[in-house]
């Protein structure tokens, strides 16, 4: 994998950073894409999309990975969205561990987007006369 693949987070105008990862992500590629995700986390994005449209194998470590970004998102008020359209590969992975009812899922970035936007501004409250 080339840092052109795999180029590091991108911040959208919203404030919203999407990682991109692709290939496989397995131990093999533990360091660079731990790396890539902590990249990531120093920007503090309100909310963090993770593409994971192009990988092709995902196996207990990019799960691990994962369920760590979640919470370090959680913790610090934030959201993680995992964008799709997701892999076969992925999706076994996620359905056969039952985190797919776990992580926010995404169809795709576009929706991915509008989730993002819809966390950071939360719906408004009637302050109409009592």
């Amino acid at each position: 994998m080339t840092d052109d693949e795999n180029p590091g987070p991108n911040r959208l105008a919203t404030g919203t950073s999407v990682l991109t990862l692709s290939g496989e992500l397995d131990y093999d590629r533990g360091d660079e894409v731990s790396a890539q995700v902590d990249s990531a986390f120093a920007a503090r994005p309100p909310v963090l999309v993770v593409d994971l449209s192009r990988v092709t194998f995902a196996d207990s470590f990019a799960l691990r990975l994962l369920i760590i970004a979640h919470r370090r998102m959680r913790t610090g008020g934030g959201l993680l969205v995992l964008a799709g359209p997701l892999t076969e590969a992925v999706s076994r992975l996620l359905e056969a561990t039952a985190t797919d009812r776990y992580f926010t899922l995404a169809p795709d970035l576009p929706e991915a987007e509008r989730m993002a936007a819809a966390f950071r501004s939360p719906p408004a409250t009637d302050t109409g006369p009592a």
